[in-house]
C-alpha cells in the first residue's frame, strides 16, 4: 500500500484576496513532494480564467496523519503566499510533528 507524503491545496481568489476559495486537487495526495510539484503548475491553469488570483501549494506531511482526522486550515497572505496550518482532532499528537509548511517557494501563483 502506498504511503501519503503530501497533499495539494489549490485556491482562487478575489482581486483584492478578501475572497477566496478552495478548487479540487487532482489527487487526494502524493507519495513524495516532488510529485505533488511536478503537478502544481499544471493544476493551478486548470482553474477557471474568470477567477483574478489563482495560487496552489504542495503540503508536506507525516503520512500517518493521512489516516487521522485534522482539517485543513489556510490563508492567503497579502503578499500572495499561502500559510497552511493541520488541526489534529486528536490533541495528543503535536502538530510540529505532522506537517511542515515552512519550506520557502513551495508555492505558485500563475496570476
Amino acid at each position: 500500500m502506498e504511503h501519503i507524503a503530501a497533499f495539494m491545496l489549490l485556491i482562487a481568489c478575489s482581486e483584492d484576496l478578501q475572497a477566496c476559495k478552495e478548487y479540487p486537487a487532482p489527487a487526494i495526495g502524493y507519495e513524495t513532494v516532488e510529485q505533488c510539484q511536478v503537478e502544481l503548475t499544471p493544476a493551478i491553469r486548470t482553474i477557471p480564467a474568470d477567477e483574478a488570483k489563482s495560487f496552489g501549494k504542495c503540503v508536506e506531511i507525516d503520512p500517518a496523519l493521512f489516516y487521522e482526522d485534522a482539517e485543513i486550515v489556510w490563508d492567503v497572505t497579502q503578499q500572495g503566499g499561502i500559510e497552511v496550518t493541520l488541526e489534529v482532532v486528536n490533541p495528543h499528537m503535536a502538530l510540529q510533528s505532522v506537517a511542515s509548511v515552512d519550506r520557502p517557494g513551495t508555492y505558485n501563483s500563475v496570476n
